[in-house]
């Protein structure tokens, strides 16, 4: 098998080769707990199905990926689980990846060349969850298995998604800073790319539940990226001197916030996020001096693409598969952090993985 990238303009339990089980994820310590960490994983399919027949392909398969954007870690670690799972399968000749560059324009361009190309499926991570319909919808009926993941897209004209449930993961956030904030306060909200439909869902779950006596100051998009967030929150608190939360769906986020706190000289104060090992060593290093240093983070699988890639491959042997597939995140809070931070490893990591210790440092050496 070949891969390479290109830069084109631009539960009901599952069988999918998973073995799925109801039971919770597995805490991800030891460096070869990542061989459980699928088998172990709660993942809810929906009772719609696709039919594999019409993808049904023989001889040896050409995967396209378009990757929206690769502008922060969690994508490096996602696209590093795909490309070892396109290694371990001897019916994949190729893996095509290209990259949006964070483009809605670039990334549609990049589908249709895909599309073009006549590789056998197409897995997505959208910029926009509108704009990739037609593209994708084009793919599909010229018979290509077409799986977004991660972020959702609307409609149905593609084959399966694959991802976490972002109005679920929203509710779970807000309510836990609601209660960290005992159900009052201000905070201010840090989201992901600029329209993104992952960080609209998430935040609107997370309006759901923070209640009347929650005030939200300001909402700004930080684009899953630490300097950016850093920069946006210190200006937060030149305008506003009372900020007693942070809302992030994205541990970068809460990071950044975190540090342009400390550089401010400003008391930390609880915060929400994902499974970013930078916010849990920020975390580890000061919740002994900041005991309101609170973390509410709910992790987003890095390994999606890896269910991506066994969804599509079952499409084109002809199986039928669930329209939908939720992976059930893991919540890391203050009671469970020291499970799942990796103290050894860089900030950059995300902990739920299917890559090792010694393969996440070689990654981020």
């Amino acid at each position: 098998m070949s891969t390479h990238d290109s830069m084109l303009p631009r539960r009901a339990m599952l069988g999918l080769g998973l073995a799925a089980t109801a039971a919770a994820a597995l805490p991800l310590r030891s460096a070869r707990a990542d061989a459980n960490v699928i088998a172990n994983a709660t993942i809810a399919a929906s009772p719609q199905m696709t039919s594999g027949q019409r993808f049904k392909k023989s001889g040896k398969l050409r995967i396209g990926f378009s990757n929206g954007f690769s502008g922060n870690t969690w994508r490096t670690e996602c696209l590093a689980s795909l490309r070892q799972e396109a290694a371990n399968r001897p019916d994949i000749a190729d893996l095509i990846v290209v990259d949006g560059q964070g483009s809605i324009t670039k990334q549609v361009n990049d589908i249709g060349d895909l599309v073009t190309q006549q590789v056998d499926a197409i897995l997505c991570i959208a910029n926009s969850a509108t704009a990739v319909v037609p593209a994708l919808r084009r793919a599909t009926r010229e018979g290509i298995a077409t799986v977004p993941f991660n972020l959702p897209v609307e409609g149905e004209d593609w084959c399966a998604y694959v991802g976490t449930d972002p109005t679920k993961k929203g509710r779970m956030l807000g309510t836990y800073l609601r209660d960290a904030l005992n159900g009052k306060g201000n905070i201010v909200a840090l989201g992901g790319l600029p329209g993104n439909s992952y960080t609209a869902a998430c935040w609107a779950g997370t309006q759901e539940t923070l209640g009347s006596g929650i005030k939200v100051l300001a909402f700004a998009p930080a684009s899953w990226q630490e300097d950016k967030a850093k920069i946006i929150m210190a200006d937060w608190l030149t305008a506003y001197p009372n900020i007693d939360g942070v809302w992030a769906d994205g541990g970068m986020d809460s990071a950044g916030a975190v540090e342009a706190m400390l550089a401010a000289g400003r008391k930390l104060v609880p915060v929400t996020g994902d499974d970013y090992n930078g916010i849990l060593k920020l975390h580890a290093k000061q919740q002994a001096s900041q005991p309101d240093f609170k973390i509410g983070l709910v992790s987003e699988p890095t390994w999606e693409s890896v269910i991506a890639l066994r969804t599509a491959l079952d499409l084109l042997a002809g199986k039928d598969v669930p329209k939908q597939q939720t992976i059930v995140p893991q919540l890391i809070t203050d009671a469970n952090s020291t499970t799942y931070i990796k103290s050894n490893l860089p900030d950059g990591v995300y902990v739920d993985t299917t890559l090792s210790d010694a393969e996440l440092a070689k990654l981020f050496r």
